[in-house]
């Protein structure tokens, strides 16, 4: 799987999308745009996805990337949305099959405007 493309695809198909992320069921990051760097708070996305696969899983209310605080306002196993109250963006992490592609959202647009595209390209990964 060429992530790189798929990502690219995304960043086509979906205007509302400004960067995105690949992280394989090995909880690795594979892929990154250059905008954008995961790299510090890895940990805590990671985290975040593994609380949400459980069924008595605890939403942590908020989620750091590049030190901008999105909260939590969607936590399931499929998804989880996240908004910056200050209008920096928000995120998309949508995961299947324990693969989780992580989406960073025009902020001016609503994450649910991109959230069709996000979860068809994460299932992509399973192919």
């Amino acid at each position: 799987m060429d992530y790189e493309k798929l990502i690219f695809e995304l960043l086509d198909t979906e205007p509302a999308v400004f960067g995105g992320a690949v992280i394989n069921p090995k909880k690795e990051l594979v892929f990154q745009t250059e905008n954008w760097d995961l790299q510090q708070e890895i940990d805590e996305i990671i985290d975040a996805i593994e609380e949400a696969q459980k069924t008595d899983g605890k939403n942590p209310g908020r989620i750091q990337i590049m030190k901008i605080t999105y909260m939590i306002v969607e936590f399931t196993p499929e998804r989880i949305i996240a908004t910056n109250v200050s209008r920096k963006g928000h995120i998309i992490i949508a995961m299947h099959e324990g693969w989780a592609l992580v989406a960073f959202i025009d902020p001016n647009k609503g994450p649910r405007d991109a959230l069709f595209n996000v979860q068809s390209f994460v299932r992509r990964l399973c192919e």
